[in-house]
């Protein structure tokens, strides 16, 4: 499972991540650290998929060889002077970019 907090949840509504349609997380190799996160607003799931959040509104999943980097993160969202966007904090990553766009595990 992950976590998403409050002002996550708000931003991934805005986004029109509720009722039939779910975000999909992967991860992917890339990034100056060496894994990197993608997302994708999707409305068509596979019998592989798990779902790593759900709550009366929202829905996460993920393909099965990306939710062992998945687990356990904290989705975030930062709204700041200097950048807007959604953060994922990875409690087992050993290494992460200046951008934190990618990790090391």
């Amino acid at each position: 499972m992950l976590n998403v907090t409050d002002k996550a949840r708000d931003q991934l509504k805005g986004l029109d991540v509720s009722g039939n349609n779910f975000l999909r997380l992967s991860v992917e190799e890339g990034g100056c650290s060496g894994m990197s996160y993608q997302a994708a607003i999707d409305n068509a799931s596979t019998p592989l998929d798990v779902v790593l959040y759900k709550d009366e509104e929202i829905t996460i999943i993920s393909d099965p060889n990306s939710q062992q980097y998945l687990e356990g993160i904290t989705i975030d969202y930062e709204d700041d002077l200097i950048k807007a966007g959604f953060r994922f904090l990875n409690p087992r990553a050993v290494k992460t970019c200046g951008c934190g766009g990618s990790f090391q595990v």
